[in-house]
């Protein structure tokens, strides 16, 4: 499977999991004799959302194990909308202003005018777009193991997935961090 496409599965699988919530949330509780909430399954909605959440989980490894790559790429993505976001939110308000009903008048100076504000943004933008590119390429034209693994595969992935963060932590060398060994 493409990576693109393992990436709107887990937003449908989130999706799934929000509805499945809901329903039970919702109809777990119902008036006695109400025809909906007799014929709900609530044990049936149950059994099917672990299934979801398990599914759910190994999708978001294989998809963090594929995006290794590129990670550095993402992080940079989200950062460079942040500062958009920030920019976007500076006020630029200069000179002479009323303030409120009165005849009160107030003077304002910035440091950052809205021109050098917009050329900011624009060059964050402009970032954010190549950036964006490059990953949305990626994501095309990337591969996983998604559908067509076995359940050792998967196992043994996860397995390699918990060496590699005890080793990141210390925990093979003894310096445990506290991390509960059984979660990874």
């Amino acid at each position: 499977m493409k990576l693109y496409k393992a990436l709107k599965e887990r937003k449908n699988l989130i999706g799934e999991i929000a509805k499945l919530k809901h329903q039970i949330k919702e109809k777990n509780s119902y008036l006695e004799g109400s025809k909906n909430g007799e014929n709900f399954d609530a044990y049936k909605a149950y059994e099917e959302l672990l299934s979801k959440v398990d599914e759910l989980t190994g999708l978001k490894f294989v998809i963090n194990e594929a995006n290794r790559e590129i990670q550095a790429k993402i992080y940079a993505l989200g950062e460079c909308k942040a500062l958009i976001a920030f920019w976007n939110e500076v006020s630029v308000v200069d000179g002479t202003q009323m303030v409120g009903y009165g005849d009160k008048v107030q003077n304002y100076n910035v440091k950052f005018t809205e021109n050098q504000r917009d050329v900011k943004v624009k060059a964050f933008q402009i970032k954010v777009d190549a950036l964006q590119d490059e990953i949305d390429e990626y994501n095309f034209n990337t591969d996983i193991p998604w559908g067509d693994m076995t359940e050792e595969e998967l196992l043994l992935h996860e397995s390699d997935f918990e060496a590699r963060q005890k080793e990141a932590c210390g925990c093979d060398k003894g310096n445990c961090c506290g991390h509960d060994d059984k979660k990874g």
